[in-house]
């Protein structure tokens, strides 16, 4: 009677009706004029609605906990303005304030003051927009003041329509790994320095002892004993390595890896019931599906450059193929390789080697050489594998690279020895 009276609609509220027998169902009830005497009722099944509703507030709350719940990585939201939105256990933990403290401040004080100065936190979400995703490695400042070296992934996050929504970060902390391979290089240059030291005695002892022929053998003796246990050592380091590689990318996509997969399927079910109507929920399903692709994309990069599965899965001449492709799509260089037709047939020890310098090259090329191409070759030469690399970059002086203070050069050659 009060539509009626007063002319306008009149939403009823929800009502659950069922057969006998049958589970019930929830319908939305609404009243609307028709006349002065007659009323229309509107009844619309929205259970599916509802269903779905709660659905997705339960894969929310899955997803909010195992973010939340995750304590070695900082996983962070930012607004399009680079203010932090969302802070996580791992963050806290990770750099020190509290989620009553940090949010709504702008990520860049999580920056050194030289780093703020250079302008590199407006570059990095300038570079995750451009890109979609950006990732960073240097210092960062915990809320006591003190420093460590992180690793950072930056993934821009957009709704259906493509606007921008903000960005999600991931963070983690690497100095300990920094300080490893800090000390592995210093105990081979020490090791390597202890070698110069002997072979400088042995050589002065020699020409003091040229007459004595068999103190001359046994100082040759001694200092290829030492250059054979230095290599022992340094293949024994690599071998480490690379096992320690393998444990942590396999622990990466067994347990996180399967976690993301699991949400994204109850993330993707969801969308599909959604109606036409329901944008609201569609661009909360999406901003989430977008977040966890991220997550996805950036727990497969860290696993496959840790250890990539087509090396184990597929041999070395497809995972080469598959690095230059990866290279290629990471850096915009344009990156071709050149196989024998005839299989290259290694143990995988010595496939892990060739891999590694190849990995190494390339790295090599997008930091120093400037290059918009590279072009690599493998060929077999009677019983030895030739490897070529070439690009159009700004090259280097090749006799300055034999002073040694090339790392990366050094660390492929020692590679190579090893074979």
């Amino acid at each position: 009677m009060a539509a009626l009276q007063s002319g306008e609609n009149r939403d009823l509220g929800e009502i659950s009706y069922g057969e006998s027998g049958e589970a019930k169902r929830v319908y939305s009830v609404r009243v609307f004029p028709l006349s002065q005497k007659f009323l229309g009722v509107a009844i619309e099944d929205i259970d599916d609605r509802i269903q779905s509703e709660r659905t997705l507030r339960g894969s929310e709350e899955r997803f909010r906990l195992l973010v939340e719940g995750v304590r070695e990585y900082a996983i962070f939201q930012l607004d399009p303005e680079g203010n932090v939105s969302s802070w996580n256990a791992g963050a806290q933990r990770l750099k020190g304030y509290e989620s009553s403290e940090i949010i709504g401040r702008h990520f860049s004080i999580f920056y050194p003051l030289e780093a703020q100065l250079s302008d590199e936190p407006r570059r990095l979400l300038a570079n995750a927009v451009r890109h979609g995703q950006s990732e960073d490695e240097g210092w960062r400042v915990r809320k006591d003041g003190s420093r460590f070296w992180a690793n950072v992934v930056v993934t821009a996050l957009r709704d259906s329509e493509g606007h921008l929504l903000g960005f999600a970060k991931l963070a983690r902390d690497t100095t300990e790994h920094r300080e490893r391979a800090d000390a592995l290089t210093k105990a081979k240059e020490l090791l390597e320095l202890r070698v110069e030291q002997r072979t400088a005695v042995l050589t002065r002892v020699n020409h003091e002892l040229r007459s004595e022929i068999a103190e001359r053998q046994r100082a040759e003796q001694q200092l290829t004993n030492s250059r054979d246990q230095l290599r022992a050592l340094a293949a024994r380091l690599q071998k480490v390595r690379e096992e320690e590689r393998t444990y942590i990318a396999r622990e990466i996509h067994d347990e996180l890896g399967q976690v993301c997969t699991a949400i994204k399927m109850d993330l993707s079910l969801i969308g599909n019931k959604l109606t036409a109507r329901q944008s609201q929920l569609r661009e909360k399903v999406a901003t989430a599906t977008q977040l966890v692709d991220g997550m996805i994309v950036t727990l497969r990069r860290i696993a496959s450059e840790l250890r990539p599965t087509t090396l184990d899965d597929l041999g070395l001449q497809a995972a080469l193929e598959a690095h230059a492709q990866e290279f290629e799509s990471r850096t915009g260089i344009r990156c071709s390789v050149s196989l024998p037709p005839e299989p290259i047939t290694l143990d995988k020890d010595r496939s892990t080697t060739i891999f590694r310098i190849f990995q190494e090259s390339l790295t090599n090329v997008a930091r120093h050489a400037q290059a918009t191409s590279v072009d690599a070759q493998f060929r077999h030469e009677r019983d030895r594998l030739v490897f070529q690399i070439v690009d159009n970059g700004t090259g280097f002086d090749a006799e300055a690279a034999k002073g040694g203070k090339s790392l990366g050069l050094i660390g492929m050659q020692e590679r190579a020895l090893l074979l």
